[in-house]
Protein backbone atom coordinates (compact mmCIF):
# COMPACT_ATOMS: atom_id res chain seq x y z
CA UNK A 1 0.00 0.00 0.00
CA UNK A 2 1.68 3.27 -0.98
CA UNK A 3 0.25 7.10 -0.41
CA UNK A 4 -0.48 9.09 -3.56
CA UNK A 5 -1.57 12.16 -1.90
CA UNK A 6 -2.20 13.08 1.57
CA UNK A 7 -5.71 11.47 1.46
CA UNK A 8 -5.76 8.90 -1.25
CA UNK A 9 -3.72 5.56 -1.03
CA UNK A 10 -3.17 2.54 -3.91
CA UNK A 11 -2.16 -0.31 -3.93
CA UNK A 12 -0.43 -2.02 -7.25
CA UNK A 13 -1.70 -5.22 -6.73
CA UNK A 14 -4.00 -6.98 -9.43
CA UNK A 15 -5.91 -4.45 -10.24
CA UNK A 16 -4.30 -1.48 -8.96
CA UNK A 17 -6.83 -0.45 -6.44
CA UNK A 18 -7.46 2.91 -4.40
CA UNK A 19 -8.75 4.60 -1.40
CA UNK A 20 -9.74 7.91 -0.18
CA UNK A 21 -9.65 8.79 3.37
CA UNK A 22 -12.29 11.91 4.65
CA UNK A 23 -13.60 13.18 7.49
CA UNK A 24 -16.61 10.71 7.11
CA UNK A 25 -14.68 7.72 6.89
CA UNK A 26 -13.10 6.31 3.50
CA UNK A 27 -13.91 5.72 -0.24
CA UNK A 28 -12.79 3.08 -1.73
CA UNK A 29 -12.40 1.68 -5.86
CA UNK A 30 -12.36 -2.29 -6.52
CA UNK A 31 -10.64 -4.86 -4.57
CA UNK A 32 -7.71 -7.06 -5.05
CA UNK A 33 -8.44 -10.82 -6.70
CA UNK A 34 -6.38 -12.53 -4.66
CA UNK A 35 -8.16 -13.42 -1.13
CA UNK A 36 -4.72 -12.82 0.97
CA UNK A 37 -4.56 -9.20 -0.55
CA UNK A 38 -8.39 -8.52 -0.13
CA UNK A 39 -8.00 -9.04 3.14
CA UNK A 40 -4.85 -6.95 3.69
CA UNK A 41 -6.45 -3.61 1.45
CA UNK A 42 -9.16 -4.34 4.19
CA UNK A 43 -7.16 -3.89 7.19
CA UNK A 44 -5.01 -1.28 5.98
CA UNK A 45 -8.45 0.79 4.90
CA UNK A 46 -10.03 0.06 8.46
CA UNK A 47 -6.74 1.88 10.02
CA UNK A 48 -8.16 4.93 7.93
CA UNK A 49 -11.92 5.17 9.18
CA UNK A 50 -14.60 2.97 8.53
CA UNK A 51 -15.42 1.75 4.61
CA UNK A 52 -18.39 4.00 3.34
CA UNK A 53 -18.33 3.17 -0.23
CA UNK A 54 -17.06 0.74 -2.72
CA UNK A 55 -17.36 1.43 -6.65
CA UNK A 56 -16.78 -1.40 -8.49
CA UNK A 57 -15.76 0.38 -11.60
CA UNK A 58 -16.62 -2.46 -13.56
CA UNK A 59 -18.14 -6.14 -13.92
CA UNK A 60 -15.07 -8.39 -14.52
CA UNK A 61 -14.02 -10.78 -11.60
CA UNK A 62 -10.79 -9.19 -10.74
CA UNK A 63 -12.56 -6.28 -9.76
CA UNK A 64 -15.78 -7.27 -7.92
CA UNK A 65 -14.33 -10.56 -6.35
CA UNK A 66 -13.62 -8.82 -3.16
CA UNK A 67 -16.41 -6.94 -2.68
CA UNK A 68 -17.33 -9.86 -0.14
CA UNK A 69 -14.07 -9.67 1.85
CA UNK A 70 -14.04 -5.65 2.35
CA UNK A 71 -16.98 -5.43 3.83
CA UNK A 72 -17.91 -2.08 3.13
CA UNK A 73 -21.77 -0.19 3.58
CA UNK A 74 -22.34 0.13 0.59
CA UNK A 75 -21.30 -0.60 -2.86
CA UNK A 76 -22.00 1.23 -5.44
CA UNK A 77 -21.89 0.45 -9.74
CA UNK A 78 -23.11 1.74 -13.01
CA UNK A 79 -26.42 0.58 -13.78
CA UNK A 80 -24.97 -1.45 -16.63
CA UNK A 81 -22.21 -2.81 -14.16
CA UNK A 82 -25.17 -4.06 -11.98
CA UNK A 83 -26.35 -5.21 -14.70
CA UNK A 84 -23.40 -7.56 -16.03
CA UNK A 85 -22.19 -8.45 -12.78
CA UNK A 86 -23.17 -11.93 -12.85
CA UNK A 87 -21.82 -12.49 -16.52
CA UNK A 88 -18.33 -12.48 -14.85
CA UNK A 89 -18.70 -14.64 -11.97
CA UNK A 90 -22.40 -16.70 -11.76
CA UNK A 91 -21.86 -18.44 -8.56
CA UNK A 92 -20.06 -18.21 -4.85
CA UNK A 93 -18.33 -21.74 -5.97
CA UNK A 94 -17.11 -20.16 -9.20
CA UNK A 95 -15.94 -16.72 -7.53
CA UNK A 96 -14.13 -19.45 -4.89
CA UNK A 97 -12.55 -20.96 -8.16
CA UNK A 98 -11.23 -18.12 -10.02
CA UNK A 99 -9.61 -16.66 -6.73
CA UNK A 100 -8.12 -19.58 -6.17
CA UNK A 101 -6.26 -19.84 -9.21
CA UNK A 102 -4.78 -16.64 -8.17
CA UNK A 103 -3.82 -17.26 -4.33
CA UNK A 104 -3.56 -21.02 -4.28
CA UNK A 105 -2.30 -21.69 -1.08
CA UNK A 106 -5.15 -19.27 0.99
CA UNK A 107 -7.77 -21.39 0.33
CA UNK A 108 -9.24 -21.06 4.11
CA UNK A 109 -9.59 -17.97 3.51
CA UNK A 110 -12.45 -18.35 1.27
CA UNK A 111 -14.56 -20.04 3.68
CA UNK A 112 -18.22 -18.68 3.69
CA UNK A 113 -17.33 -16.74 0.69
CA UNK A 114 -20.39 -15.09 -0.97
CA UNK A 115 -20.75 -12.69 -3.97
CA UNK A 116 -21.66 -9.61 -2.88
CA UNK A 117 -23.26 -7.11 -6.21
CA UNK A 118 -23.37 -3.31 -5.65
CA UNK A 119 -26.29 -1.90 -3.63
CA UNK A 120 -26.73 1.47 -5.41
CA UNK A 121 -26.44 2.16 -8.99
CA UNK A 122 -26.66 5.01 -11.07
CA UNK A 123 -27.03 6.20 -14.98
CA UNK A 124 -24.32 8.34 -16.66
CA UNK A 125 -23.42 10.63 -13.83
CA UNK A 126 -23.70 10.55 -9.53
CA UNK A 127 -21.92 12.53 -7.18
CA UNK A 128 -20.93 11.66 -3.21
CA UNK A 129 -20.24 14.32 -0.57
CA UNK A 130 -18.68 12.53 2.19
CA UNK A 131 -16.74 13.83 5.17
CA UNK A 132 -16.33 17.60 3.13
CA UNK A 133 -15.38 15.56 -0.18
CA UNK A 134 -16.73 15.69 -3.48
CA UNK A 135 -16.81 12.35 -5.64
CA UNK A 136 -17.85 12.77 -9.13
CA UNK A 137 -18.59 9.39 -10.46
CA UNK A 138 -18.96 9.17 -14.50
CA UNK A 139 -20.01 6.73 -16.65
CA UNK A 140 -17.02 5.96 -19.23
CA UNK A 141 -17.71 3.18 -22.06
CA UNK A 142 -14.71 2.14 -22.99
CA UNK A 143 -12.90 -1.45 -21.72
CA UNK A 144 -16.37 -1.95 -20.43
CA UNK A 145 -19.64 -0.59 -21.87
CA UNK A 146 -21.02 0.39 -18.09
CA UNK A 147 -17.38 1.35 -16.84
CA UNK A 148 -17.38 4.18 -13.84
CA UNK A 149 -14.38 6.76 -13.78
CA UNK A 150 -13.92 8.14 -10.24
CA UNK A 151 -12.89 11.97 -9.45
CA UNK A 152 -12.08 12.78 -6.43
CA UNK A 153 -12.18 16.79 -6.94
CA UNK A 154 -10.27 18.18 -4.02
CA UNK A 155 -7.38 15.52 -3.93
CA UNK A 156 -7.11 16.30 -7.27
CA UNK A 157 -6.97 12.48 -8.49
CA UNK A 158 -8.92 9.86 -10.88
CA UNK A 159 -9.41 6.37 -10.72
CA UNK A 160 -9.65 5.44 -13.64
CA UNK A 161 -10.23 1.88 -14.02
CA UNK A 162 -9.28 -0.05 -16.99
CA UNK A 163 -9.67 2.53 -19.28
CA UNK A 164 -5.71 3.56 -18.57
CA UNK A 165 -3.86 0.37 -17.80
CA UNK A 166 -0.22 1.20 -18.36
CA UNK A 167 0.60 -1.85 -17.25
CA UNK A 168 -1.13 -3.90 -19.63
CA UNK A 169 -1.46 -3.96 -23.49
CA UNK A 170 -4.98 -2.69 -23.98
CA UNK A 171 -8.20 -5.34 -23.70
CA UNK A 172 -11.22 -5.17 -25.44
CA UNK A 173 -13.25 -8.56 -25.26
CA UNK A 174 -16.18 -6.78 -23.41
CA UNK A 175 -15.22 -3.25 -24.75
CA UNK A 176 -17.29 -0.14 -26.34
CA UNK A 177 -14.69 0.24 -28.99
CA UNK A 178 -15.77 3.67 -30.29
CA UNK A 179 -16.99 5.02 -27.23
CA UNK A 180 -12.83 4.35 -25.32
CA UNK A 181 -12.04 7.44 -27.43
CA UNK A 182 -14.71 9.74 -25.91
CA UNK A 183 -13.99 8.42 -22.28
CA UNK A 184 -10.36 9.02 -23.06
CA UNK A 185 -11.35 12.94 -23.96
CA UNK A 186 -13.70 13.26 -20.74
CA UNK A 187 -10.29 12.08 -18.51
CA UNK A 188 -8.14 14.35 -20.34
CA UNK A 189 -10.35 17.18 -19.71
CA UNK A 190 -10.28 16.58 -15.80
CA UNK A 191 -8.44 18.94 -13.75
CA UNK A 192 -6.80 16.72 -11.68
CA UNK A 193 -2.92 15.86 -10.87
CA UNK A 194 -2.97 12.06 -10.71
CA UNK A 195 -4.75 9.27 -12.70
CA UNK A 196 -5.37 5.86 -10.85
CA UNK A 197 -5.23 2.81 -13.32
CA UNK A 198 -7.07 -0.18 -13.56
CA UNK A 199 -3.47 -1.98 -14.01
CA UNK A 200 -0.29 -0.31 -12.98
CA UNK A 201 0.85 2.55 -11.46
CA UNK A 202 -0.62 6.02 -10.82
CA UNK A 203 0.18 8.33 -13.77
CA UNK A 204 -0.08 11.67 -15.26
CA UNK A 205 -1.84 13.32 -18.28
CA UNK A 206 0.72 12.32 -20.61
CA UNK A 207 -0.58 8.34 -20.29
CA UNK A 208 -3.99 8.99 -22.37
CA UNK A 209 -2.29 9.87 -25.76
CA UNK A 210 -0.42 6.22 -25.31
CA UNK A 211 -3.36 4.66 -24.37
CA UNK A 212 -5.18 6.15 -27.24
CA UNK A 213 -2.42 4.88 -29.29
CA UNK A 214 -2.41 1.71 -28.13
CA UNK A 215 -6.08 1.59 -29.30
CA UNK A 216 -5.66 2.58 -32.90
CA UNK A 217 -2.50 0.70 -33.60
CA UNK A 218 -4.70 -2.69 -32.38
CA UNK A 219 -7.86 -1.32 -34.36
CA UNK A 220 -5.81 -0.61 -37.20
CA UNK A 221 -4.39 -4.14 -37.09
CA UNK A 222 -7.50 -5.67 -37.62
CA UNK A 223 -8.84 -3.61 -40.01
CA UNK A 224 -5.76 -4.69 -42.26
CA UNK A 225 -6.71 -8.23 -41.78
CA UNK A 226 -10.48 -7.32 -42.33
CA UNK A 227 -9.89 -5.64 -45.73
CA UNK A 228 -7.65 -8.36 -47.01
CA UNK A 229 -10.98 -10.78 -46.96
CA UNK A 230 -10.47 -12.66 -43.59
CA UNK A 231 -13.64 -13.83 -41.59
CA UNK A 232 -13.92 -12.69 -38.24
CA UNK A 233 -12.59 -16.27 -37.14
CA UNK A 234 -9.41 -16.29 -39.21
CA UNK A 235 -8.50 -12.36 -37.66
CA UNK A 236 -9.09 -14.53 -34.15
CA UNK A 237 -6.43 -16.96 -35.27
CA UNK A 238 -3.90 -14.33 -35.50
CA UNK A 239 -3.89 -13.45 -31.73
CA UNK A 240 -0.07 -14.26 -31.96
CA UNK A 241 0.52 -11.71 -34.55
CA UNK A 242 -1.38 -9.10 -33.76
CA UNK A 243 0.22 -9.36 -30.05
CA UNK A 244 3.64 -9.55 -31.37
CA UNK A 245 5.22 -8.69 -27.55
CA UNK A 246 3.78 -10.33 -24.94
CA UNK A 247 4.44 -8.34 -21.11
CA UNK A 248 5.66 -9.83 -18.37
CA UNK A 249 3.57 -8.12 -16.06
CA UNK A 250 0.23 -10.61 -17.47
CA UNK A 251 2.11 -13.89 -17.50
CA UNK A 252 -0.02 -15.40 -14.15
CA UNK A 253 -3.04 -15.05 -16.63
CA UNK A 254 -1.83 -17.88 -18.48
CA UNK A 255 -4.01 -19.66 -21.17
CA UNK A 256 -6.62 -17.08 -20.49
CA UNK A 257 -5.08 -14.10 -21.66
CA UNK A 258 -5.35 -15.64 -25.49
CA UNK A 259 -9.09 -16.37 -24.62
CA UNK A 260 -9.65 -12.81 -23.83
CA UNK A 261 -7.19 -11.52 -26.69
CA UNK A 262 -8.86 -13.62 -29.10
CA UNK A 263 -12.52 -12.12 -27.73
CA UNK A 264 -11.25 -8.85 -28.20
CA UNK A 265 -10.08 -9.10 -32.09
CA UNK A 266 -13.55 -10.61 -32.56
CA UNK A 267 -15.07 -7.36 -30.83
CA UNK A 268 -12.78 -4.92 -32.71
CA UNK A 269 -13.91 -7.05 -35.94
CA UNK A 270 -17.23 -6.89 -35.70
CA UNK A 271 -17.25 -2.86 -34.28
CA UNK A 272 -15.81 -2.12 -37.87
CA UNK A 273 -18.86 -3.28 -39.55
CA UNK A 274 -20.34 0.06 -38.29
CA UNK A 275 -19.77 3.11 -38.36
CA UNK A 276 -17.79 5.11 -35.16
CA UNK A 277 -20.53 7.35 -34.34
CA UNK A 278 -22.23 4.70 -33.22
CA UNK A 279 -24.42 1.46 -33.87
CA UNK A 280 -28.48 1.49 -34.61
CA UNK A 281 -29.26 -0.49 -31.43
CA UNK A 282 -27.42 -0.90 -28.28
CA UNK A 283 -25.14 -3.69 -27.46
CA UNK A 284 -25.22 -5.92 -24.88
CA UNK A 285 -21.82 -7.58 -22.97
CA UNK A 286 -20.83 -10.82 -24.53
CA UNK A 287 -20.84 -13.55 -21.55
CA UNK A 288 -17.41 -14.71 -21.07
CA UNK A 289 -17.80 -17.69 -19.60
CA UNK A 290 -14.24 -17.58 -18.18
CA UNK A 291 -13.23 -14.18 -16.77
Amino acid sequence: MEQLTENVFFYDCYPTVGMVVTDDGVIAVDGPMRPSEAIAWRDFIAEKGPLRYLVNTEHHQDHIAANWFLRPERIISSEITYADFYTSIATPEEGKERMLKYDPENEALLAGFELRPPEITYKERMTIRLGGKTFILIESPGHTRGQTVVHAVEDRVAFTADNLTPAFNVACHSADVWGWFQSLGVLEALDVDWYVPGHGRPCKKDEIPRQREKLHELIDKVRVLKNGGLSREEVQDKVFEVYETELTSMDHLGERLTMLRRGGLGNIYDYLEEHPSGPLGNRTDPVWPHM
